[in-house]
């Protein structure tokens, strides 16, 4: 049977860089986040920002997680964490930058496995790097590619070195906009799960059934929010993802028909920005499930 989250949304969703210049919150702050999702939406489960605990480190202290250990205790919630992907990033080719990553991710998975019980941590391979290399104008194609292997070569070796220490079966690699072949295939090398962010594939044009069926021994958990399309006066349009399901270009049921396809039993984490999309997308899914039964 499925378990369904939800991220913490609103003030905890998005990168958290604006948190930094908001003195009302505090280390509590985050707590009272996850009571209320997991309160008030029903789920099983909440999706904890570690972002957090490199981005602004003061709302993120001991005490939450001892707070958080604390609930968890009582109320029986699961939690799943999504490991920092601002300013950390284990492909880069600035070698402190990886360095320092890597033993970010060790640290931070050490940390909250001595204190919370967590079902996945979910982790990014490549942060800005890549994006700058792809949008260098000058630089043939070739010269790109050679640069984008080289970072993915790096990644996989510093991903190994966090898995001998990293809990097994926990770490979670993630499609981002970046793409999803170079993170799966590297989850497949190194034996260890994915996380298959459904809205990820949707902004990137892919293949939405034929990527879940190619890699659906390795899934561990979805991610999954739809994407809307925004046209500008001038006739431009954008792709926004993580917003509310059945709200955007998605077919949700279809989707979910696929997702599910076989009797997944993992995390289905609703991922979007803000309280209304989490209840809308939280009756949806409910909705479709109670069709199913």
């Amino acid at each position: 049977m499925i378990r369904l989250g939800v991220n913490t949304v609103d003030l905890f969703s998005g990168d958290h860089i604006a948190l930094n210049i908001r003195p009302d919150l505090d280390e509590l702050t985050l707590v009272e986040a996850v009571k209320r999702t997991h309160q008030e939406l029903g789920i099983d489960m909440v999706e904890l920002p570690a972002n957090l605990m490199v981005i602004c480190p003061r709302l993120f202290t001991d005490k939450t997680i001892r707070e958080l250990a604390k609930y968890q205790a009582r109320s029986g919630v699961g939690y799943t964490v999504h490991l920092p992907f601002r300013g950390l990033d284990v492909s880069s080719l600035c070698r402190p930058i990886a360095e320092a990553s890597v033993a970010s991710y060790k640290s931070i998975i050490k940390i909250l496995e001595g204190s919370l019980g967590v079902e996945h941590y979910v982790m990014h391979l490549t942060e800005m790097m890549i994006n700058q290399v792809r949008s260098k104008p000058h630089m043939s194609a070739s010269a790109k590619q050679q640069i984008i292997e080289e970072m993915y070569a790096q990644a996989k070796l510093n991903v190994a070195e966090i898995l001998r220490e990293a809990p097994p079966g926990k770490l979670l690699l993630e499609n981002i906009k970046s793409g999803w072949k170079e993170p799966f295939a590297i989850a497949r090398e190194l034996e260890t799960g994915i996380c298959c962010d459904i809205g990820h594939l949707v902004l990137t044009g892919e293949d939405v059934p034929g990527v879940v069926n190619l890699n659906r021994d390795l899934i561990k958990e979805f991610h999954f929010h739809d994407v809307i399309e925004w046209t500008f006066d001038d006739g431009r349009s954008i792709l926004q993802d993580h917003v509310a399901l059945g709200t955007g270009v998605l077919h949700v049921s279809s989707t979910l028909n696929v997702m599910l396809q076989g009797g997944f039993e993992g995390v289905l984490m609703i991922e979007v920005g803000q309280w209304e999309a989490a209840e809308r997308s939280v009756a949806v899914v409910r909705d479709y499930l109670h069709k199913q039964k």
